[in-house]
């Protein structure tokens, strides 16, 4: 009988899961996990994170019983553990899906390619699901995604037959892989807790998402995040699902348009990493790094800690702290919090995307950095010469937690306050006073943006301009934490998939990249005048504000 390796990385699933299905028609599957200590140990792991990852190959363990079969773990480097398990089983070769959500993950595959090359061994790499090798207009990406999520799903196998005497470790614990667990309360692993969340969410909370997404109090988000991060549930599967459900009214239509427009912008990030491997370790145009960032370790820890005397800020920390941020730290509640560090106190965005990561059990790596580096101004910048940077007193308080649910949760120092306080609260004994003068930050990271854009500004290529990959590899923030990167000390290492070569394009190639890296809406600033509070509306919304469809 046939064998096929099936490599399970962020692919914690067997429906809609093209790998398992085609080895499943072949013959027996070797279904396998590989428990890496340079991801385990990255400056920006999550043990939050690791331990949800637990919890869904548990149940991806138990979904693989019910059909016959069951999971294969084994621990080390899979460039030398996957050539040694097709040895052992006879295995005709491996099937798994490309990955390039980090730069160590190329690296190594690259590096697993080569090996069983060496040793005349096998392995067929197939596309995710809105995942293309081909460079093309951003415009035609939006409809080649739409092709991709319209697709059937891929058949979940009846039947999964594993050789019965193939050894398997134990699913380790957190403590066994060397992490320490932080509190954080964990969401429930598998496919079955995702579509709960997403069937809960299409018959309690569609009608309210669009208007309320900018509210944490509301909680009106998904919870999928963490799910689609490591492929318990496939992007296609939440479209599928989305768009067959009646809906109530249309104000819940255009909920499902947010929902779908914010599912494809996940992969847009994730494709442009694939473009541009260097967008983990340096902003896209060069200037910003090379001119250097500001840096007060003091200012730092306060931002971190929730101890900044802006209490919309610091209520983000300590929400992001205590639970990884999955479901109360939408979207606008983190680019409040970025901005706040990256335009407010001006310090590099990596900074602030390392503390991300190291705390988000939704962490993702193209969708944190790449939104790091939009709220620092630094990416969707050749074509406007405005910057989006959020006013983190009173005018946050009023658009994003008018009552001060959020913040009285998570900042009860000020829990007595009125909401009109909030912004800025009066000289309290156990809360710091402000950090920072709001309008002469922003006034300075203004001109200093102002000024580093005129290099590229309005430029019709902008391949000069672009950060190239770096020699060293080593990720950042390896040096405040203890980190395995001795991969990243490999002289040359070659990356799969391979990475666009920008001083290969010619001009129509040029052209087509640039349309990855400009707004594809029409966002313009919108001046914002005081207004007299006359009443506050416990459910009502600001209608001037607008939810951003980005990247449309």
């Amino acid at each position: 009988m046939n064998r096929t390796i099936v490599w399970f990385r962020r692919d914690l699933r067997i429906t809609d899961h093209a790998p398992l299905y085609r080895a499943a028609l072949r013959g027996a599957v070797i279904p396998v996990f590989v428990f890496d200590r340079a991801l385990l140990h990255h400056p920006e792991t999550a043990p939050a994170r690791v331990a949800f990852m637990l919890e869904c190959l548990s149940a991806l363990d138990q979904a693989l019983q019910e059909r016959g079969g069951r999971l294969i773990v084994r621990s080390g480097d899979p460039v030398q553990v996957l050539p040694e398990l097709v040895k052992e089983t006879q295995a005709d070769g491996i099937y798994a899906y490309i990955d390039y959500e980090r730069i160590y993950g190329r690296v190594r595959d690259a590096r697993l390619n080569q090996g069983l090359a060496e040793r005349q061994m096998k392995i067929r790499w197939f596309e995710p699901p809105a995942g293309t090798p081909d460079l093309m207009p951003y415009p035609d990406y939006r409809d080649f995604w739409f092709s991709e999520m319209k697709a059937a799903l891929v058949p979940t196998p009846s039947q999964i037959h594993v050789p019965p005497d193939l050894p398997s470790e134990p699913l380790p614990t957190l403590s066994e892989l060397g992490l320490v667990a932080d509190g954080k309360p964990i969401p429930p692993g598998g496919t079955a807790a995702a579509r709960q969340f997403l069937d809960e969410f299409l018959e309690e909370k569609v009608d309210r998402y669009y208007w309320q997404l900018s509210y944490p109090g509301a909680e009106a988000t998904t919870g999928l995040s963490p799910y689609i991060k490591f492929g318990v549930i496939s992007v296609r599967e939440c479209y599928h699902v989305a768009k067959r459900r009646k809906l109530p009214n249309p104000k819940a239509e255009r909920s499902r348009q947010q929902l779908i427009a914010r599912l494809r912008w996940g992969s847009g990030f994730a494709q442009r990493f694939r473009y541009l491997p260097q967008l983990e370790l340096r902003s896209l145009y060069s200037v910003f790094d090379e001119e250097g960032w500001a840096f007060d370790e003091e200012l730092y820890q306060a931002w971190k800690a929730g101890q900044t005397g802006f209490p919309i800020v610091d209520a983000a920390a300590r929400c992001l702290q205590a639970t990884g941020g999955w479901k109360q730290l939408n979207f606008r509640t983190r680019a409040i919090y970025s901005s706040f560090l990256s335009n407010l106190l001006g310090m590099d965005w990596r900074y602030g995307a390392l503390h991300f990561m190291r705390h988000l059990i939704d962490g993702d790596c193209p969708i944190d950095h790449y939104q790091w580096a939009m709220q620092a101004g630094v990416t969707h910048c050749v074509d406007k010469t405005w910057t989006r940077i959020y006013n983190p007193e009173q005018v946050a308080v009023d658009r994003c937690d008018p009552d001060g649910l959020f913040i009285k949760q998570w900042v009860p120092e000020v829990a007595h306050l009125p909401p009109v306080q909030l912004g800025l609260p009066p000289r309290l004994k156990d809360y710091p006073p402000p950090i920072l003068n709001y309008r002469s930050a922003r006034q300075r990271r203004v001109q200093q943006l102002d000024q580093q854009r005129k290099l590229f500004l309005q430029q019709e290529n902008v391949l000069p301009y672009l950060a190239r990959l770096p020699e060293m590899l080593i990720p950042f923030g390896a040096e405040r934490f203890h980190s395995e990167t001795n991969w990243a000390n490999l002289p040359h290492p070659n990356l799969f998939p391979l990475p666009l070569d920008l001083d290969a394009l010619d001009h129509e190639q040029a052209k087509i990249l640039r349309s990855w890296f400009v707004a594809h809406v029409n966002i313009t600033p919108r001046k914002v005048t005081p207004r007299k509070r006359k009443s506050r509306r416990s459910k009502g919304k600001d209608d001037s504000f607008m939810q951003l469809s980005l990247l449309d």
